[in-house]
């Protein structure tokens, strides 16, 4: 380092106060960056963003047999998947995985009452009034209980 700086420069920079130090070699970076061609500092770099990423979801038919509860969560995965946060646009993305029945009946309901699917839980809790039996629930936790 003596070589490059002459040893006055050093002894002069060993003695000034931390301030000083810290102040010089600021100066002599921002002097010097440009003709060495070095990339800026990296704690000027911005943070990695995370990318959306698209998955597939099945239509929901509204048809017997089909599993609603596993739509609504492969629902759920693609939006975070995706990165979909607002209730508006998460309530969007599950109308364009709607089809037949389902799809016919959603629109339906937005036509008949604009603005009636606000969020995605009221929108999930329509959909299981809507295309579960009124006796699903007692019927699956019949099922659950007879299994202990």
């Amino acid at each position: 380092m003596v070589g490059i700086f002459g040893g006055d420069a050093l002894r002069s920079l060993a003695a000034a106060t931390p301030a000083e130090q810290v102040e010089r070699i600021e100066a002599f970076d921002t002097a010097y960056r440009p003709r060495t061609g070095a990339a800026d500092p990296v704690a000027e770099m911005k943070p990695a963003q995370p990318k959306p990423l698209r998955l597939m979801v099945n239509h929901y038919e509204g048809e017997e047999g089909e599993n609603l509860h596993f739509w609504v969560r492969k629902v759920e995965l693609a939006m975070d998947a995706a990165l979909i946060s607002t209730e508006r646009l998460r309530v969007a993305f599950a109308l364009s995985n709607l089809g037949a029945r389902a799809d016919t009946w959603a629109y339906t309901c937005e036509v008949t009452s604009p603005g009636c699917f606000t969020t995605w839980a009221r929108r999930c809790e329509q959909l299981r009034a809507a295309f579960l039996p009124a006796s699903y629930e007692n019927r699956q936790r019949s099922r659950f209980l007879a299994c202990k």
